[in-house]
């Protein structure tokens, strides 16, 4: 019961963020209201800010800082539209996990509430710290003008975003542009945190189900060398049906949410990797160019949120391994003829595992992710002896 509480109270944590931009996907009977038209307002007051800063801008530096905040509207605006295009899906996958994990093994073996128990507690701290780390960002954001404004008597905004109209250097101006910079990198915030604390739900629980696999493919390796000297009676093949139908079924079920996931994120992840990149890249050349202070907080949240999701699809690719390494120790020879062949199409099934891949760069892991951070500082030190030269 413990676990159902801690899976229901990270539940209501993801909904409630998502509640607050009007985009609560889980909710089976979903439709838009006034929060959802406001972040699409805000969206699109954010596009009305960035023109107008392109427009004042003097020099290529404030150009690109102008257009340093864009990676991350261009992933918000993206994530957006594919979660929507395929809400009905979240809901449904959501419905799943509870049920073929937390209501399935509520009265389940002390083996199997231990392993639910520790993955979900490991996923309570996982979004615990990068909650914090998210919140982090937009106190930091909003630290550096205060401290300029308080104490150096300088007008620094939040963002370098110029609403039309508004003279920054009076104190009405300067009070308002820092308000619509807070509430549009609040409400990005929300939308980002939304987004990878759903995903980090929906592959942690993959752990979960390899480990409730390896329970009954342990159990059943157990029973069968123990009752091997049973081996052409009848209750011995029934036994062994039984059993190769339950071990089928709970394949299914991981092969099911993979393929669920994939078909759900991949597009997301694209955009992570895509949008991750050009932030980086951008912010770099910025870091290059002038001294910007927010520079480097674009850097590392592009960063982290570009590794957690590598993190993520090796720990898909690692569970894929694990379950292929189950399937080929477990002592099929002493299966009756008719479940060797069983087992067989269960091996044919394991030796194509289902993994998230970004187009173009191949699987979504840390190899992958390295692949790109050697391929940006390649292009960035070419760039920086250019511009030494």
């Amino acid at each position: 019961m413990e676990a159902l509480d801690k899976f229901m109270l990270y539940t209501k944590y993801v909904r409630g963020i998502c509640s607050v931009i009007g985009l609560d996907i889980l909710d089976p009977d979903y439709r838009k209201g006034l929060k959802t038209y406001f972040t699409f307002f805000l969206m699109a007051l954010y596009v009305v800010l960035t023109a107008n800063s392109l427009l004042l801008a003097k020099g290529s530096t404030e150009i690109l800082m102008a257009l340093s905040f864009g990676g991350f509207f261009l992933q918000c605006l993206l994530k957006l539209i594919f979660t929507l295009a395929k809400r009905k899906q979240y809901h449904v996958n959501h419905k799943n996990l509870k049920e073929s994990i937390y209501f399935k093994y509520l009265k389940g073996s002390e083996g199997e509430q231990c392993v639910i128990l520790k993955n979900v507690s490991q996923l309570l701290m996982l979004v615990k710290i990068t909650s914090l780390l998210y919140l982090s960002s937009i106190f930091l954001f909003s630290l550096y003008p205060a401290y300029m404004y308080f104490f150096r008597d300088i007008k620094v905004t939040i963002f370098p975003l110029l609403v039309p109209g508004i003279d920054i250097y009076s104190a009405y101006g300067y009070g308002f542009t820092n308000f619509i910079h807070m509430v549009i990198g609040v409400y990005g915030l929300f939308g980002a945190l939304s987004s990878d604390t759903a995903f980090m739900m929906f592959v942690f629980h993959i752990v979960s189900y390899t480990d409730l696999l390896q329970i009954h493919f342990v159990t059943f390796a157990e029973k069968l060398s123990s009752i091997e000297n049973k081996y052409k009676t009848k209750d011995f093949t029934a036994f062994c049906r039984h059993e190769m139908r339950e071990l089928y079924i709970s394949h299914r079920e991981v092969i099911d949410f993979l393929s669920s996931l994939k078909m759900c994120y991949e597009s997301i992840c694209v955009v992570q990797v895509a949008t991750c990149v050009i932030t980086i890249s951008l912010n770099l050349f910025l870091a290059l160019m002038s001294d910007w202070y927010a520079t480097y907080g674009f850097l590392l949240a592009s960063l982290f949120q570009l590794f957690i999701y590598a993190v993520l699809g090796t720990l898909i690719q690692l569970m894929n391994d694990r379950i292929i390494k189950l399937v080929y120790d477990a002592p099929w020879h002493l299966l009756p003829n008719p479940e060797q062949r069983s087992f067989h199409f269960l091996l044919y099934k394991t030796q194509r595992p289902i993994e998230i891949s970004v187009r173009g760069l191949g699987p979504l892991n840390v190899e992958t992710f390295t692949e790109i951070m050697r391929m940006i500082y390649s292009s960035f030190t070419m760039l920086y002896s250019f511009i030494v030269e």
